[in-house]
């Protein structure tokens, strides 16, 4: 019995401490030995404490068990009047956060719901690829086909290398990470010492001189913080954001998607659609009409040459091919009653949207140079039938290809009567663009960084005589 109970003693020992039974047949530990032994066990509680503390703050760790990071005492939080969002602030800091989950907690994952509206009869621009398959290539890498696209890793212009991935603010406490985890893309926000994640749903805008980026929170699209400038190769604030704040509850509207996706099922305002609805990009039917009849038709009459169902915007007057390209490409207009992707090719712009108070014509606008306003200013355009698509082919990507914008100006105009042939010489066939349709920044368009605002430039489709682009290009030195 007493041995039984020497056993249980010594095992108890061995338990609660187990590293004295090392030196239970010597004369004990020397004093080296105890400070490694003590040194081994901080280092063990310090590793557990640590592990207890990244659990709580790793962004990667808590998405995985579906959570975000608690939010820290000192931090405040409210949600605004109508429940849209909460406001995350530090009551003697001037910046601050927006976010449509309340903090703790995660964007939720697109919503699985059915459409509330019939598809007009929208397919996308791969119906079209079958019997046009060579148009189909080459408008597949078209600025409209692009204008938004999953945010796959290949596709996000921005980089998600350390070193280039980070955006700091005016603000040290505000930071934004770009993280990639596999396929799945983040922007990571470090406001003091709380964070969350926001993942990267949609690419929106074709990279030309931006492209921003949307996510879903449920049936819900909001656009994020950081966009990425495509010039500078560098992650900066979304237009129209304020620098050190974190805002993540813009909601994207159906007048934005009218001019960026070919459709999506709009359940109610402002910012509420079907995701699996949705249709990326500008496809071919928001020139020609919804395909689903033109395409049944074809199917079930192979023999058929002549095209039924569909519009061909180039049989259209010119006003009425103005009104297409208009959809998108002009300013002053917003969806009657929100009602998006209502416009069919052949409709007049005034029955299908509404001018927007202090909005002129004649400026450029926030997203584009306003084409169709300021193309209208032009002699060109007034004493002529030129539109749009005397320059641009809606099928190719011909973006930046000055030479052949300045064929098309030759097929109208001759060389001989331009003021600069003799200073120019074989430049001027060249280029005819850079010195009547100038590329300026526009008030208009404003970006504000933590070095102060950046002006984009935007090319003016007010095609005139500028001396002072003509200057500009005459001091630049011949490749």
């Amino acid at each position: 019995m007493r041995r039984k109970l020497t056993i249980a003693f010594v095992g108890l020992v061995f338990v609660i401490g187990g590293w004295f039974l090392l030196f239970s047949a010597s004369e004990g530990p020397t004093e080296a030995e105890m400070a490694q032994l003590r040194q081994r066990d901080a280092n063990r509680r310090a590793a557990s404490l640590e592990a207890e503390r990244r659990s709580k703050t790793d962004l990667a760790l808590l998405s995985e068990h579906g959570r975000g990071q608690e939010l820290p005492d000192y931090l405040v939080s409210e949600i605004d009047r109508e429940g849209n969002f909460w406001f995350v602030g530090k009551p003697d800091s001037a910046v601050g956060v927006q976010i449509p989950f309340a903090p703790g907690r995660l964007p939720l994952p697109p919503a699985e719901t059915e459409p509330l509206n019939p598809n007009p009869g929208f397919l996308g621009a791969e119906a079209c690829r079958d019997c046009h398959k060579d148009k189909y290539d080459s408008f597949i890498e078209t600025a409209h086909h692009r204008t938004t696209r999953l945010a796959l890793p290949n596709e996000v212009a921005g980089s998600f290398e350390e070193g280039s991935n980070r955006m700091a603010t005016g603000d040290p406490n505000v930071i934004f990470t770009m993280k990639q985890r596999g396929n799945d893309l983040y922007q990571s926000v470090q406001f003091f010492d709380w964070g969350f994640e926001v993942p990267f749903h949609i690419i929106i805008g074709s990279s030309k001189m931006a492209e921003s980026y949307l996510y879903w929170h449920g049936d819900q699209l909001f656009q994020m913080n950081c966009t990425h400038l495509t010039e500078r190769d560098e992650w900066i604030n979304s237009p129209g954001f304020i620098d050190g704040d974190a805002i993540y509850a813009r909601p994207i509207r159906s007048g934005c998607l009218d001019c960026h996706v070919t459709y999506v099922d709009y359940r109610k305002s402002a910012n509420h659609y079907t995701p699996k609805s949705m249709i990326l990009g500008i496809s071919c039917e928001r020139c020609h009409g919804p395909g689903r009849q033109h395409v049944d038709y074809h199917v079930a009459n192979p023999d058929v040459k002549e095209p039924k169902h569909m519009k061909v915007p180039s049989k259209l007057s010119r006003q009425a091919q103005m009104d297409v390209c208009g959809q998108c490409h002009t300013t002053k207009k917003a969806p009657i009653n929100e009602q998006a992707f209502q416009f069919r090719p052949g409709d007049k712009l005034s029955d299908h949207y509404e001018m927007i108070d202090g909005k002129e014509e004649s400026l450029n606008s926030v997203h584009t140079s306003n084409q169709v306003g300021r193309l209208s200013l032009s002699q060109c355009f007034q004493k002529s039938e030129m539109g749009c698509v005397e320059c641009h082919d809606p099928h190719r990507n011909e973006r930046g290809n000055l030479k052949l914008f300045s064929q098309r100006c030759l097929e109208c105009h001759q060389q001989e009567h331009c003021g600069m042939k003799e200073r120019l010489g074989d430049r001027l066939a060249d280029n005819c663009i850079d010195c009547h349709m100038p590329v300026r920044a526009s008030k208009n368009l404003q970006v504000e960084t933590g070095e102060g605002n950046i002006f984009p430039p935007l090319r003016d489709h007010f095609i005139r005589v500028d001396q002072e682009a003509t200057d500009e290009l005459l001091n630049e030195k011949p490749n």
